[in-house]
């Protein structure tokens, strides 16, 4: 993981009013040791949404059930359908997720 710079999840969002938005998970490893203590974990943003202080919408939780992803961060809970996405392809993400988690600084939960 040392050799990693960007760990990156990203979603496409329809969005009836903006047309497709991205909703990206960023955790950017190589400098975050030059961060604050409150500024370190995973990012979160939904392109085109604005929130409080967008560096500090941090990452706390991410439910995975069935056809759905919860994303709690501090400022905002997103819903992602992820139901016509293949197994195969949700156990990448879950992998990535974990590597984004290495410090456990959020909850992953399968249900």
């Amino acid at each position: 993981m040392e050799d990693d710079k960007d760990l990156i999840v990203s979603f496409a969002l329809e969005d009836a009013e903006r047309g497709v938005r991205s909703l990206t998970l960023l955790r950017t490893l190589f400098y975050e040791e030059f961060l604050d203590e409150g500024e370190r974990g995973v990012h979160v943003s939904l392109e085109g949404d604005t929130v409080e202080d967008e560096n500090s919408n941090i990452l706390r939780q991410i439910i995975i059930k069935e056809g759905e992803i919860e994303i709690i961060s501090i400022f905002k809970t997103y819903k992602v359908d992820i139901s016509q996405i293949n197994q195969s392809e949700i156990d990448k993400m879950v992998n990535l997720l974990r590597k984004q988690n290495h410090d456990n600084r959020f909850v992953i939960q399968l249900a």
